[in-house]
């Protein structure tokens, strides 16, 4: 039986969760800790963005965050992208990060986004989901 596994990346008045991989690593952290030169200073934002979202949920502003269809959000950071989702009780699910490069965000990005949406609401339904880390 698979168990999805999540990381606590923040928590305050809100939990910020990144997906993991079954072996437990965090593609999220491992993308931005990858960065470098502007890039690192974007992944530094989202990062800020993140605490934000942690202390009072994720902001209305479209030029930061927006929704791209079933159920899938985008947080903005220069051209670095996380794509998250919501769960009850004040969760964000960020599945993972990439840099866009183009205009509009890549369909192969958002399909990824709604697989890990659909796995996590069936494995929460299992009970199948398992949190590790603190957060900050």
């Amino acid at each position: 039986m698979r168990v999805m596994r999540l990381q606590r990346i923040r928590a305050a008045n809100w939990t910020v969760l990144a997906v993991c991989t079954d072996r437990g690593d965090c593609p999220l952290l491992a993308f931005l800790d990858g960065l470098s030169g502007d890039l690192a200073r974007d992944g530094r934002r989202l990062l800020a963005l993140l605490d934000r979202v942690a202390a009072g949920g994720p902001p209305r502003n479209v030029g930061v965050s927006h929704q791209l269809g079933e159920g899938i959000w985008e947080f903005v950071r220069g051209s670095l992208r996380a794509l998250w989702f919501f769960d009850e009780g004040r969760t964000v699910i960020i599945t993972h990060g990439f840099v866009k490069r183009t205009r509009k965000t890549p369909s192969a990005e958002i399909e990824r986004a709604v697989a890990y949406r659909k796995a996590y609401y069936r494995d929460r339904r299992r009970g199948d989901i398992r949190i590790r880390g603190t957060g900050s």
